[in-house]
């Protein structure tokens, strides 16, 4: 008990724990009027024994017990009527009229009681046994206050010894009476208090139960959540990684073959635009057609270098818009080729370390595939902005939007859905992006794609 009365009691605890002890005392008294009725019934039947035994001649207390037994019949019945006709689904639902219905229910009781033994039982064998059970049985069927306790038993106890002054005669059993009544009376209640604080500390105890329970769970449910993200930033991360490892490993592979490579091919090709001259025109088709493969191989070990890692890149300070509107006047030709609306929104940035000739690449790679995802007719958006740590560069198209499972390899050095795409233009993207410290994070749905590159403030 110590224990409950060191804890801190708000009023909403204290509110809500009545509200639940008269809801449980509500329902008690609909299922103990339903009993009290059957009992009468019973006592009813063993009335009209005792009449036809005689036993109403011999002495008229039993015909004042009759009167007594048909008054709680008629009470319970209507309590019970009462009370299922009234149903509270819930603790909230208690009103003051709740309470009084349970407190005058209660008064009744002890009162009927009180009156039987007091004055009808006298006047039959001189025992205050019935006002007994009726004291013992509202201390335990139900949970009052103690202020409300005193004043049941106490307006009861008065009635008891003003009917038993009055029909009692003999001092000494009445004076037995007395003491009789009055530990009973003085035991009820405190046993009806010692049961109240009981239930009052279950009920404090199951609150603050229920408190600490959400309090773990919101913890346990930030705690989850916090790993589940964790979680998903290090498969993010790994991924990545991983990504970014295939770009080194290729980028090495053609920072190390491409000189040797290109060193024949430009001798090759030097040769075949030799031989051309002196070829018919017939024959030069088949000569432009190698020189252009040539160009074209030429053009795929650039773009491996442009992937690779270990190239110096030079940073200086610039401003991305600078750099977008320099650039504008190639994005609008392939616009225009394409039959495609261009759309530029320049926001306030500010400056940034950056590689121009990296910068625009990485904004031509995004634009012309922008471009091909879409039909003609369809708009593009070029877009920069700034955040509290970041600049973005935005590139959004009109297309169909990008499948799952081509999202999930976006970067990955040779692979393309395009029928002659090389899978090395987001490739350079991404190198670009890395080299630069920067994320790209694509956002896509069926009506268009997204692109948006963040660099980082310094």
């Amino acid at each position: 008990m110590g224990f409950f009365q060191s804890q801190h009691i708000t009023e909403n605890y204290e509110y809500a724990i009545e509200q639940i002890l008269t809801y449980e005392n509500y329902n008690r008294t609909r299922k103990f009027s339903v009993i009290l009725f059957l009992a009468s019934i019973i006592l009813l039947f063993v009335d009209h024994i005792n009449k036809v035994e005689g036993l109403w001649i011999i002495s008229d207390g039993y015909k004042y017990l009759f009167y007594s037994h048909v008054i709680l019949g008629f009470v319970t019945l209507f309590y019970s009527l009462v009370s299922y006709r009234i149903i509270v689904p819930t603790a909230k639902g208690i009103t003051r009229y709740h309470k009084f219905h349970v407190i005058v229910f209660s008064l009744f009781i002890l009162t009927l009681t009180a009156v039987t033994s007091g004055w009808i039982d006298q006047k039959i064998h001189g025992q205050i046994t019935v006002y007994v059970i009726g004291s013992f049985m509202i201390a335990v069927m139900y949970s009052y206050k103690p202020r409300i306790t005193a004043l049941l038993y106490g307006l009861s106890f008065v009635a008891f010894m003003i009917l038993l002054t009055i029909s009692q005669k003999d001092l000494v059993i009445r004076h037995g009476h007395f003491v009789n009544a009055s530990l009973v009376v003085v035991i009820s209640y405190f046993l009806s208090n010692v049961l109240h604080k009981l239930k009052h500390q279950d009920m404090l105890h199951k609150c603050h139960l229920e408190d600490l329970v959400t309090e773990r769970t919101k913890e346990l449910q930030t705690a989850n959540d916090s790993l589940t993200q964790e979680i998903l930033e290090r498969k993010r991360a790994e991924i990545e990684m991983a990504k970014l490892d295939r770009l080194n490993l290729i980028g090495e592979m053609a920072a190390s073959i491409s000189h040797e490579v290109r060193n024949p091919m430009t001798t090759v090709k030097g040769f075949l635009q030799l031989l051309r001259h002196k070829q018919n025109s017939r024959d030069r088709e088949h000569f432009d057609l190698m020189i252009e493969e040539l160009d074209r191989a030429n053009s795929i070990l650039s773009e491996f270098l442009s992937i690779s890692r270990t190239k110096s890149t030079i940073f200086e300070s610039h401003n991305i818009n600078d750099i977008v509107t320099s650039t504008l006047p190639l994005v609008q030709a392939d616009a225009q080729t394409n039959d495609n609306l261009l759309t530029v929104e320049l926001n306030n940035v500010p400056n940034l370390q950056l590689n121009i000739q990296e910068i625009r690449q990485l904004l031509l790679n995004l634009v012309r595939n922008g471009l091909e995802a879409m039909s003609g007719g369809g708009q593009l958006r070029i877009r920069t902005f700034s955040t509290n740590s970041e600049v973005a560069l935005a590139v959004s198209d009109e297309g169909k939007g990008i499948e799952q499972f081509v999202l999930e390899k976006l970067g990955t050095p040779f692979f393309t859905t395009k029928e002659k795409g090389t899978g090395l233009g987001l490739a350079v993207c991404y190198g670009i992006v890395s080299r630069h410290n920067g994320r790209i994070n694509v956002e896509t749905s069926p009506i268009g794609t997204t692109f948006n590159v963040y660099f980082e403030l310094s």
